[in-house]
C-alpha cells in the first residue's frame, strides 16, 4: 500500500490521474518531485502496473540518483528506468544505431575532439580556424538542439545571416566527418535518436509499446529536440506526465523553449492539468512578492503560490548610493542575524545576476573572516579568464615559468597546437634552456616556417609587453595587456552568454587593480599578494559557508536568509535581454527563481547613484522589479532601455495589488539606508557623450562592423563590435600592434578609410 495521507489534495488528485496525457504547473516549492516519485510508486504499488513499462526522464544525473533512491526507499529494488534525455539516447542508439548508419561501438565525441573535427572542415574550406571555430560550432550545436538539419537550418538563419549557406555547408561536412569517424558528438545523441525513432517504424513501436508511463521532470526546460522524442516515445499510449513550472523557465539561452509546457495541449489534446500552488518553503511575505512579480509576465499560465506556515517578515528592499555601502551594509546585517537569530554562515546566500559581480562581496568576506563558497562556479581569482592573465603577468616576472607560458600560448587562439608545444618542450630540454628561451630564439631553430611564423606572434607580443611595462603604472599597464593580448575580441566575437561573461570578469579585475593597487606597484608584489590569497581562502574553507552565486546556479536550491543584490536596469533586465524578443521575460523568471530561493528573510538591494562596473563609473538606477516585487506600480515616459538615449524619467506608484485606473504617483518608498548622498533621479551621461548630443549629430551610417578607420593617434584599425543605438553607439576597434580600443562613435575621432 502507498500512503497518500502526507500529500495535500492538489498533489492526490495529480497523482491518481493516471491514464492520458497530464501537465502538473508546479510552483517553487509545491514538492514536484515528491509528487513524481509518488505517481510511479502508485502505479507500481496501487494499479500493479509492471515497473519496466515506466520510464522517468530527469535533466541531470543528481536528479535521477535522487529519484531512484527515493523509489528504492518507497518499493525496494526495482526496474523503473531513470534518466536523462541523452542517457536515454544513448542506450537505445547503441542498441539499433546501425539502423541509421552506426555500429553498435560508436564513439561519442568530447568537447575537444569534436573541436578538432570541426577545425578538420574548416581547414578543408579554407576556413580561418582560430578565428571562425567558436561561431560555427556555435550554429551546429543550435541547429541540433532545434532537430534542424543543414539545409533546414539555412532556411531558418539565411535572412538574418550573410554567411548562412557557409554555415550550412560547414554544418553538413562536419556531419559527415563524424559518421565517418562512426562517431558523434553530445548534442548528435538526441538528434541521430530522433532520426532513429522517426524512420523506423519497428524501433519506434518497440519502444512506444514498452514504455505505458512516462514521466518528464522540469518539463519547461525541454528543448525542441527533445520534445519530439518525448512524442514519438509516447505515440502509443500518449500516458505523459510532465511536471514543470512555465514561472521557472531560465534556460532559453541554451535551448529551452518555453512554449513546450504553454502549448502541451495542443502537442497531447484533451491533456488534463494540475496546478501546485501550496508552497512548503517560503513565507508567504516572501511568495506575495514572486507572485506580484511574475504576474508581469503575460506568456504563463496563471497561478499565485501560497503557504499555511505564515505570513512571516516583511521582504526589505534598500537602495544605495554605491556599490561599495550596498556591500558594506549586507555583511554587517549578515553579523548582526548572526548575533541576534543565531543563523550561521551556511544560512546564507547572496545572489547575483552574473558572476562579475561577486568581486567585491569575495573582498568583503574574507575582510570580515566569513567562510564562503562561490556555488556552480570559482571564485573571482580562480576563474580560468582571470588566471589566463595572471598567467600572462607571471611570464613577465619569472620567463622560467613554463606552465604559464604552456597555459597561454594559444591564448587568444595563433594556431600553436599541444604537439607543437610538446615538440618545443622536448627541443629546450635536449639543450638544457628553457620554453621561454626558444620561443625568444625561434628564428634560428629547426622548425617550420609555419611553427616559427605562429610562434614569432606570441615571442613579439611578450617583447610589447615588456617595453609597456617599463613605461606604464601598474594599473594602466594591466589595462595595456589586457588590450594588447586581445582578450576583448576573443570573448566577445562568439556571441556566447559564457563568453560575455568571461569578458566582463576581465573588466571586472581591471577595476580591482585600478582600486586596490596603487602605481608604485609592481607585478611581483600584486602576484605575490594575490598567490597567497588565494591559497589561505582554500585553507579556511569548512562545510558552515555562507553561499555566493548567480541566481541561475542556486535553482532547485533554498536557504533561510537571501539577498538579492546589484538588482539594476541592465544587470537585471540584463542589456542583452533587452534588445532580444521576449528578453524581459525570461530575465523576470529568473528573478523569480531568485525570490523563491529564500525562507525565512529575504532583502533586494540596488544601487541608485553610480557604480564601478566593468572597469568604468556608470549612473545606475533601480531595476523595474524591484517596483513590480514590491507591489508598486512604475510608469514611464518609454521604457529604460541603456542601449538608447538617456532622459528616462521614472515616477513609482502606490502598491497596487489591484487594478488601478489611475495610479497616484509617489517617490520611491523603499527602506534607504544613510548613504553620503542623494540617489539620483535622472541618467547621467559621461560629459564627452553629453557634449556631443547638443551639437549637430556625427552621421554614423557608414560605420558598421569590418570598416576600416583610421585614428588620429592609433592609425588605421577595422571596427569589430558595434554596440548601442544613436548618439550612444559605440565601437569596438582592432589596431595592428596595439590591440583592442573602445570609442563612442559620435566624438571619436574616427575616419573611414
Amino acid at each position: 500500500m502507498i500512503d497518500l495521507s502526507t500529500l495535500n489534495e492538489e498533489q492526490k488528485k495529480a497523482v491518481q490521474d493516471t491514464e492520458g496525457p497530464v501537465l502538473v504547473f508546479a510552483g517553487a516549492g509545491s514538492g514536484k518531485t515528491r509528487v513524481l516519485t509518488y505517481r510511479i510508486a502508485y502505479l507500481i504499488g496501487e494499479l500493479h502496473v509492471n515497473a519496466w513499462n515506466i520510464l522517468a526522464i530527469t535533466f541531470t544525473n543528481k536528479a535521477t540518483r535522487e529519484m531512484q533512491q527515493r523509489l528504492t526507499d518507497m518499493l525496494g529494488e526495482n526496474s523503473v528506468w531513470v534518466s536523462t534525455f541523452h542517457s536515454l539516447c544513448v542506450k537505445i542508439l547503441f542498441r539499433y544505431g546501425e539502423k541509421i548508419g552506426y555500429t553498435s561501438g560508436f564513439s561519442i565525441y568530447d568537447e575537444s575532439a569534436s573541436s578538432r573535427a570541426l577545425g578538420k572542415v574548416l581547414r578543408e574550406k579554407h576556413l580561418e580556424e582560430d578565428k571562425d571555430k567558436s561561431k560555427y560550432a556555435y550554429h551546429i550545436s543550435l541547429a541540433k538542439n532545434a532537430g534542424l538539419s543543414p539545409d533546414a537550418y539555412f532556411n531558418k538563419i539565411r535572412k538574418d545571416e550573410k554567411d548562412a549557406m557557409l554555415i550550412s555547408e560547414v554544418y553538413q561536412r562536419y556531419d559527415e566527418v563524424l559518421h565517418e569517424n562512426n562517431a558523434m558528438d553530445f548534442d548528435d545523441l538526441l538528434m541521430k535518436c530522433y532520426i532513429l525513432l522517426r524512420d523506423n517504424e519497428d524501433v519506434r513501436t518497440y519502444y512506444a509499446t514498452k514504455f505505458r508511463y512516462i514521466h518528464v521532470d522540469e518539463f519547461q526546460d525541454t528543448n525542441g529536440i527533445q520534445f519530439e522524442i518525448l512524442k514519438l516515445l509516447a505515440c502509443k499510449w500518449q500516458n505523459v506526465f510532465a511536471v514543470g513550472d512555465d514561472d521557472q523557465s531560465i534556460y532559453g539561452w541554451r535551448g529551452a523553449d518555453i512554449r513546450n509546457i504553454l502549448d502541451f495541449d495542443k502537442s497531447f489534446p484533451n491533456a488534463k492539468t494540475h496546478k501546485l500552488e501550496q508552497n512548503y518553503r517560503s513565507t508567504q511575505e516572501i511568495l506575495d512578492s514572486a507572485n506580484r512579480l511574475i504576474r508581469h509576465n503575460t506568456a504563463r499560465s496563471p497561478k499565485a503560490l501560497f503557504t499555511e506556515s505564515g505570513k512571516g517578515n516583511g521582504v526589505e528592499y534598500n537602495l544605495y548610493s554605491t556599490e561599495y555601502e550596498e556591500v558594506d551594509s549586507v555583511i554587517d546585517q549578515i553579523k548582526k542575524l548572526k548575533r541576534s537569530k543565531g543563523y550561521t554562515n551556511k544560512d546564507f546566500a547572496i545572489l547575483v545576476r552574473n558572476n562579475a559581480l561577486t568581486r567585491l562581496f569575495e573582498q568583503n568576506l574574507n575582510r570580515n573572516k566569513i567562510s564562503y563558497r562561490v556555488y556552480g562556479g570559482f571564485k573571482f581569482f580562480d576563474r580560468k579568464e582571470i588566471l589566463d592573465v595572471l598567467a600572462y603577468l607571471k611570464i613577465l616576472v619569472n620567463p622560467a615559468d613554463t606552465d604559464a607560458i604552456v597555459r597561454v600560448i594559444n591564448l587568444p587562439k595563433r594556431g600553436i597546437g599541444d604537439t607543437t608545444v610538446e615538440q618545443m618542450l622536448q627541443y629546450a630540454a635536449q639543450r638544457g634552456e628553457t620554453l621561454y628561451d626558444v620561443i625568444m630564439d625561434i628564428a634560428v631553430t629547426d622548425f617550420s616556417v609555419s611553427v616559427k611564423s605562429k610562434i614569432a606572434v606570441f615571442r613579439d607580443l611578450i617583447g610589447a609587453l615588456k617595453q609597456q611595462q617599463k613605461l606604464l603604472s601598474f594599473s594602466d599597464f594591466c589595462q595595456e595587456l589586457v588590450g594588447m593580448v586581445g582578450f576583448e575580441t576573443y570573448y566577445r566575437s562568439t556571441g556566447k552568454e559564457d563568453d560575455l561573461n568571461r569578458w566582463e570578469n576581465i573588466e571586472e579585475f581591471l577595476t580591482y587593480v585600478e582600486e586596490n593597487y596603487k602605481e608604485n606597484t609592481t607585478p611581483e608584489e600584486f602576484l605575490h599578494t594575490v598567490l597567497l590569497n588565494m591559497e589561505k581562502s582554500e585553507e579556511d574553507e569548512d562545510d558552515d559557508t555562507l553561499t555566493l552565486a548567480t541566481m541561475h546556479a542556486v535553482k532547485g536550491l533554498e536557504f533561510p536568509v537571501v539577498f538579492i543584490v546589484a538588482c539594476e536596469e541592465g544587470t537585471i533586465p540584463s542589456s542583452q535581454s533587452l534588445r532580444e524578443d521576449n528578453g524581459v521575460d525570461e530575465e523576470r523568471r529568473v528573478m523569480y527563481v531568485a525570490i523563491t530561493r529564500a525562507r525565512d528573510l529575504l532583502y533586494i538591494s540596488a544601487v541608485n547613484g553610480t557604480r564601478r562596473k566593468y572597469n568604468r563609473t556608470e549612473t545606475v538606477r533601480p531595476s523595474r522589479f524591484m517596483s513590480e516585487a514590491k507591489g508598486t506600480q512604475l510608469v514611464a515616459e518609454q521604457p529604460f532601455n541603456p542601449w538608447k538615449k538617456a532622459g528616462y524619467r521614472s515616477i513609482v506608484g502606490k502598491g497596487c495589488d489591484r487594478e488601478q485606473d489611475e495610479p497616484t504617483y509617489l517617490t520611491p518608498s523603499y527602506n534607504t539606508k544613510p548613504v553620503s548622498q542623494q540617489p539620483k533621479t535622472q541618467i547621467q551621461l559621461p560629459t564627452s557623450v553629453a557634449s556631443a548630443t547638443n551639437n549637430a549629430p556625427k552621421d554614423i551610417s557608414a560605420y558598421h562592423v569590418g570598416t576600416k578607420v583610421r585614428h588620429k593617434k592609433y592609425g588605421i584599425g577595422t571596427i569589430i563590435i558595434m554596440d548601442g543605438e544613436g548618439n550612444n553607439t559605440t565601437v569596438t576597434v582592432a589596431f595592428k600592434d596595439l590591440g583592442v580600443k573602445k570609442f563612442t562613435l559620435q566624438v571619436a575621432p574616427l575616419e573611414i578609410v
